[in-house]
């Protein structure tokens, strides 16, 4: 799917913005950064309207969100089963202690956690921490 198309299927209006920030995201070999978003964009826009609509992402199932190992927001594409308000593509993520960069693991499935009657898991995260092969 292309991305105008990702954009419509989930209710976006194409504008330059979306359609350069999602394709960044498509593209990018590891979760990034708001600031690395920002420097790497095409078109010229202020960091709240690229706040807005990275959240807005999120939550129309386009993009995940994952913590770095400083507790910065990074985000990288979901995959396409992922929908309105529900990520469905649970998966391990990779932090590089050398470079920091983070990578999705979608390959790596989050593991089956049994939890006491009466807890309800919404929500996991699995994050490996190490050195990512450019560093190694």
């Amino acid at each position: 799917m292309d991305v105008p198309e990702l954009l419509r299927s989930k209710g976006f209006r194409i504008t330059a913005l979306r359609t350069d920030l999602l394709g960044l995201l498509l593209r990018s070999d590891r979760a990034l950064t708001q600031t690395e978003v920002e420097e790497r964009l095409s078109v010229a826009v202020d960091r709240v309207t690229v706040f807005r609509a990275l959240n807005a992402f999120e939550e129309a199932g386009i993009v995940h969100r994952v913590l770095d190992g400083a507790g910065t927001s990074c985000f990288a594409a979901c995959a396409s089963e992922c929908e309105h308000g529900n990520h469905k593509d649970a998966h391990a993520h990779f932090h590089c202690r050398a470079c920091g960069s983070v990578y999705c693991l979608p390959t790596v499935a989050m593991p089956t956690v049994k939890v006491p009657r009466g807890f309800k898991v919404e929500q996991g995260q699995l994050e490996l921490q190490g050195t990512c092969k450019a560093c190694a």
